[in-house]
């Protein structure tokens, strides 16, 4: 950005006043006539108070005590007068300062929001801030003072000086006049010296007003690195050279004054001098000199006022250059003259032949072309910088391209209206733009006027309903700056479901599940193929395992297209997205295998109780009684020992908020597929209650964990419940944190004992389960015992492999999860029995499978066997009991 000054001459301030002032020229009107009205009356004090100071002397007219009366109240009246049209010019004038001030603050909000993303990346926000703060001020300052304190000073002179004229002589106006034009010739000087120095101070005012911005938007890193100290001297260091400014500038200021208080009693002295000669030569009466002294200070007196205010009008120009200089920046982006509005239907997008670099340094993109057909999907992938969230940012009029064209449906983005272009293209980016309100406003953001029902239904497709209703206020939770109260996860979700309620034609996901982890991309994922199903989508891809079924992928190096076409073919190539794949799935594993080493037989029975009896004293103090009741047989789940233990803990901790006397009942049993931890309050609840703490810290906790988490307070009835839930691992814990109960007996006993250490040697099993965490235990578990394992984290996965082989290369045993997300493993077992039907299978040949699931009920155990299933088997089960079962099963295949 080019630093030099563009100086806003006096004439440009008046003009850019005055067009601020037409749509009020009648209120303005009205305002100046108060104000002359409000002089006129101000002049005329003196005027008798010369008549009553006269008829007060000896000699005076023989009316002494009737006329002096009169006098007294006109000069009480005037001096009232004075007053009153003063408050009224105020008055009326008030509406028109406010509305022209808020005018301008409006133009140069509206302004920033038009200029494009590179202008606000070369600007710190922070010091931007202070710009148009200080310029918008400015201008209030030139309004008021220009209108209310120059003019009326200036008419006020030109009476005083007709006065003193007409009565008085020229020798008065000479030595008056002499000294106005010394203090506006000092004035001027010293002022003009100092406007130097106060740009300097605004540049230093700016910097720390930036500097403050933007370590307060960088909290964390800042609490992250310990640099607190740092940031505080850097912040001290920046406040000197604002000190050294102020007091350079002070000095100029000090001088200023002393040399106007010289002038003015100078020219005090003189007049006053000369009024008393010809006073004691009777040329004037002691009336005349009281009047001439009271017109001299009611002259002089506003000279201060008037030096104040020309030095602090330069100060006002001095601030109002940076924002009359971005007034007349033009945004880079703008409409065309006859731009037209995106037409409905096609919505085929094409980049021809576009060339694009951030700087021309740095080229980003060359000579890209891309279509992506109407209604379907491409991702692009490819290494950091190589240019693919450049893309969307083309698409959306972000930038424009260099060289080339994109267009929409035929349509060339820049011959569209910039408002139709954005309306029809949703963004859920990775990082998601989070205003600091509620979070319902920020869902609505995406269609303004959208109906509560409407918000709540897009929060539900995005999955982000159930941790909403975990938030103090529910949808009127307010998010924190940036999003601040949430998780990465759950910011995301609330971006999805942003771009949910907008429902779009196209649909951009630029990178959305880059931050999270995989438990949370995979979480959300569903719910972005949800988004994108339909529309014409664009996804920015980082990790590929998210775009293997999208219709096509480009990979991109460089800024070029360097390979494209589907998964497999691309795989098949070797190429770069084949080495693309390798390392994620090289890094996916060892990721795997550092959460696999944290996880460990946790109690949460045993932790229940621990957290129980740290929390004993608040408990006593409380007056609350724990009530308990558990079921020692889905006690035991796998997973952190430290983080389970923090999460216990912080339930228990929520759960006694507010309790002031009663009953906390903590009970833990099997819910579905899950042991639940449910812990109530039943009792009264006292005001702290009303102010329900932030969740972040568990919520985000038992995401982490793979966990579920419900909270219903219900003030009015004294009670509330918190509710936590973990899956059931597929196989009991081989060392659990929790004394064991008595191995209940197996309930076939026909199978003779086996001593062999690896009874399933020789068995192959395709195991299916959308936990991978408990997926990996099976299949070690198995493995251990000599089976090979083949693992499948979705039906349809597993399906497609059994359908692109021959039966005879079948494996020889189906273990399959009845949830499986939004899958059913019923549905699964059917579809396998329909191939064999469709392939005409013998039964001896058929595959076996066996339930491994959570759901216990006689009926799911009869569900399961009409679906196809020979075995079901409740989690968790005891190893060998699933040996067991496997070998019966594969010695009847057999």
């Amino acid at each position: 950005m080019n630093d030099a000054r563009e100086r806003v001459t006096g004439r440009q301030a008046v003009a850019l006043l005055w067009e601020a002032l037409q749509p009020w020229r009648r209120q303005v009107a009205l305002a100046l006539l108060l104000l002359v009205l409000s002089k006129l009356a101000a002049v005329g004090v003196p005027g008798l108070l010369k008549a009553i100071v006269d008829a007060l002397t000896p000699g005076g007219t023989q009316s002494v005590l009737a006329v002096p009366m009169l006098l007294l109240v006109g000069y009480a009246l005037l001096r009232f007068a004075s007053v009153l049209f003063t408050e009224m010019r105020d008055l009326v004038f008030a509406r028109v300062g406010k509305r022209v001030v808020a005018g301008f603050s409006e133009c140069a909000f509206a302004h920033l929001l038009d200029m494009s993303p590179g202008f606000h990346a070369q600007r710190s926000t922070g010091a931007l801030i202070r710009e148009v703060e200080r310029g918008v001020g400015g201008i209030g300052y030139l309004l008021g003072a220009g209108v209310f304190t120059v003019l009326p000073t200036l008419v006020e002179f030109a009476v005083v000086l007709v006065i003193v004229t007409t009565g008085y002589g020229l020798k008065f106006v000479a030595v008056i006049a002499a000294t106005m034009l010394g203090y506006a010739a000092w004035t001027g000087w010293k002022t003009r010296e100092r406007v130097e120095s106060q740009r300097i101070m605004n540049e230093h005012d700016s910097n720390a007003n930036g500097l403050l911005v933007d370590t307060l938007l960088n909290y964390e890193a800042v609490k992250a690195h310990g640099r607190e100290a740092g940031e505080r001297a850097r912040y001290r260091e920046v406040l000197a050279q604002w000190v050294d400014g102020s007091v350079g500038s002070q000095k100029t200021l000090s001088a200023l004054h002393v040399g106007q208080g010289a002038i003015i009693g100078l020219g005090v002295g003189g007049v006053m001098l000369m009024a008393g000669y010809d006073t004691a030569a009777g040329r004037m009466s002691i009336g005349d000199l009281v009047m001439v002294n009271a017109y001299l200070i009611q002259v002089f007196l506003p000279l201060n006022t008037l030096g104040f205010v020309f030095r602090e009008t330069r100060d006002a120009l001095l601030n109002t250059e940076t924002l009359f200089r971005l007034l007349r920046k033009a945004p880079d982006i703008r409409e065309a003259p006859q731009a037209q509005p995106l037409r409905g239907g096609d919505t085929t997008i094409r980049f021809e032949h576009v060339d694009f670099g951030y700087e021309p340094q740095r080229r980003v993109l060359h000579d890209f072309s891309l279509d992506i057909p109407h209604g379907r999907t491409c991702a692009v992938v490819g290494s950091s910088g190589s240019g693919k969230s450049t893309l969307a940012r083309i698409l959306m009029r972000l930038y424009e391209p260099d060289a080339g064209r994109v267009s929409i449906g035929g349509q060339r983005v820049d011959e569209l209206t910039l408002q139709s272009l954005r309306e029809a293209i949703g963004v859920v980016p990775q990082d998601p733009m989070l205003f600091n309100d509620t979070i319902a406003y920020n869902i609505g953001y995406g269609r303004p006027g959208a109906l509560r029902e409407e918000i709540v239904a897009a929060a539900r497709a995005a999955q982000a309903d159930d941790f909403i209703r975990l938030l103090p206020d529910g949808y009127e939770t307010r998010v924190g700056e940036r999003g601040a109260r949430l998780s990465g996860g759950e910011k995301q979700r609330i971006a999805i479901a942003r771009a949910f309620l907008k429902n779009p034609p196209i649909m951009v996901l630029d990178e959305a599940t880059s931050a999270l982890d995989t438990k949370a991309e995979r979480a959300i994922q569903g719910a972005l193929e949800r988004v994108a199903r339909d529309r014409t989508s664009l996804i920015i891809a980082h990790r590929l395992s998210t775009i293997v079924n999208t219709d096509e992928i480009i990979v991109m190096d460089g800024g070029r297209i360097v390979e494209r076409g589907r998964h497999d073919m691309l795989l098949a190539q070797g190429g770069l997205y084949f080495q693309l794949w390798e390392l994620q799935r090289q890094q996916q594993q060892t990721e795997t295998l550092e959460r696999r080493l944290l996880q460990h037989p946790v109690n949460l029975a045993g932790l229940l109780v621990l957290s129980l009896d740290s929390l004993r004293a608040e408990l006593e103090a409380r007056r609350v009684e724990p009530y308990t009741s558990i079921d020692m047989e889905v006690a035991n789940v796998v997973g952190d020992a430290s983080r389970m233990a923090r999460i216990v803990h912080l339930v228990c901790q929520l759960a006694l908020r507010g309790a002031a006397g009663g009953r906390l009942e903590a009970r833990l049993a099997r819910v579905g597929n899950a042991s639940q931890l449910t812990l109530g309050f039943h009792g009264r609840l006292a005001e702290e209650r009303q102010a329900v703490p932030d969740t972040l810290e568990l919520r985000t906790l038992v995401a982490e964990a793979g966990g579920q988490l419900a909270f219903t307070p219900d003030a009015a009835s004294g009670a509330q419940q918190i509710q936590l839930a973990f899956a059931l691992p597929a196989v009991v814990p081989q060392q659990p944190a929790w004394p064991e109960t008595a191995p209940a007996p197996l309930e076939d006993d026909t199978e003779p004992l086996n001593t062999d250490p690896r009874p399933l040697a020789g068995l192959n099993v395709l195991c299916v389960d959308d936990d991978e965490d408990a997926l990996a235990s099976l299949g070690s578990l198995l493995e251990m015992d000599g089976a090979r394992t083949e693992r499948a984290t979705s039906g349809r996965q597993a399906l497609e492999r059994l359908a692109s082989r021959d039966v005879a290369d079948w494996p020889d045993m189906l273990v399959c999860d009845i949830a499986l997300g939004a899958e059913d493993g019923h549905a699964v077992v059917r579809s396998v029995r329909a191939m064999e039907a469709r392939r005409d299978v013998p039964v001896g040949q058929r595959l076996p499978a066996v339930a491994l699931t959570g759901m216990a009920q006689p009926e799911d155990r009869l569900r399961a066997l009409a679906a196809g299933f020979q075995r079901h088997l409740a989690k968790p089960v005891r190893p060998e009991e699933l040996v067991r079962t496997l070998r019966q099963l594969a010695r009847v295949h057999a």
